[in-house]
């Protein structure tokens, strides 16, 4: 049996994240842009966000297409979508949506959360991620 390297992703650093989101557009519009599809979206399921939903968010859509070819190779798992995490005592019994963006393949992966700029933030990040903005986080 031979055994079939995994595609590696590179560690995602906070000089990383910051350049990648200057490139995108800047984080002040990725936040504008994230407000406005999470008041779009944001209800009671996730929405998977497709090009042709992402138009009119060009920073985001830049985002994205950075993240895809972080390490220099397309990859397959790239995702974009309005997502939630479940109730815990901060938020009141509601759910907590945020924007998910999703890289990499299917073992190994980073991921962005961008929770809208105009709510109050309760996340318990994990030790394997950082905050880039009072409301953006990243996992390493």
């Amino acid at each position: 049996m031979v055994a079939v390297e995994k595609s590696r992703v590179p560690e995602m650093t906070p000089e990383k994240a910051q350049k990648l989101f200057e490139r995108a557009g800047g984080v002040n519009e990725i936040n504008r842009e994230a407000s406005a599809l999470l008041n779009q979206w944001g209800g009671d399921n996730f929405k998977i966000l497709y090009e042709s939903e992402l138009t009119k968010s060009p920073a985001i859509y830049s985002l994205y297409t950075n993240c895809e070819t972080y390490s220099g190779e397309p990859y397959s798992g790239t995702s974009v979508a309005v997502w939630y995490d479940f109730p815990n005592d901060n938020t009141d019994g509601k759910h907590v949506w945020f924007i998910k963006i999703e890289f990499g393949n299917h073992e190994l992966h980073k991921r962005f959360y961008i929770f809208n700029p105009n709510q109050p933030v309760t996340f318990n990040m994990p030790s394997n991620w950082f905050q880039v903005t009072s409301n953006i986080f990243a996992s390493k």
